[in-house]
């Protein structure tokens, strides 16, 4: 009835949605999301021809593994975009569900391991009235039986937005902007570090090194896509 009544249309592809409370995407562009069409480095960046990042030839990565659903681009920017901007939650259901479905992204996720999802700084929480990483963690959480830490990891200096700014600003602009809060979430335990998506790392890595100084025992990324 919602399609007769409320014709609605895939933001991805532009064709009717016959089940429209599952949506925003239709069927198709759900199951045909881009995958990465070559294996990442360990720690879920894009590897060089050598099989390993530039970051983990030099040992600098702060992930001991990481993983990612697929390439940023086609229907899965189409379906992040929809969360993140267009306020359009259940769409961390369908990415957590398709991401538990790759192999390396589910291998993250062992027992015991505990989820803590990219935090906002409390301003900006307030502005998009959620965290879209929180929402992919719990989803995932449910999946998988693994706790979820969202007050672990606090975001405490409102920094620019990381669009635009190049590897080396985007590190500039959030070293020292993440803390831990709850230590005795994190000592030694597995961190699986949730976020939407993967681009430089330069976030992802300042989270990664205020949960090892607070005493984690390892540190993972997981995100539904990344930036090749």
């Amino acid at each position: 009835m919602l399609a007769v009544v409320f014709p609605q249309t895939c933001p991805a592809c532009d064709r009717s949605l016959d089940r429209p409370s599952r949506g925003p995407l239709c069927g198709t562009c759900w199951l045909s999301l881009p995958r990465h069409p070559r294996p990442a480095c360990l720690c879920g960046a894009a590897a060089s021809p050598a099989g390993c990042c530039g970051r983990c030839r030099r040992g600098l990565s702060a992930f001991a593994a990481g993983a990612s659903l697929g390439p940023y681009e086609g229907a899965l920017r189409t379906a992040i975009h929809e969360l993140k901007y267009g306020g359009q939650r259940r769409v961390a259901a369908r990415l957590a569900e398709a991401a538990l479905g790759e192999a390396a992204v589910s291998a993250l996720v062992e027992p015991g391991a505990v989820l803590v999802p990219v935090p906002l700084h409390p301003r900006r929480r307030r502005q998009r009235g959620f965290n879209q990483s929180e929402l992919l963690a719990r989803e995932i959480g449910r999946r998988t039986g693994a706790t979820v830490a969202p007050a672990a990891l606090v975001r405490r200096a409102d920094t620019p937005a990381q669009t635009g700014l190049s590897a080396a600003a985007r590190r500039a602009n959030v070293k020292g902007a993440f803390a831990v809060r709850q230590r005795a979430r994190v000592a030694g335990r597995v961190i699986v570090l949730v976020d939407d998506v993967h681009t430089t790392g330069a976030t992802a890595q300042a989270c990664a090194r205020a949960l090892r100084e607070a005493g984690a025992a390892d540190v993972r990324l997981l995100t539904m896509a990344r930036v090749s």
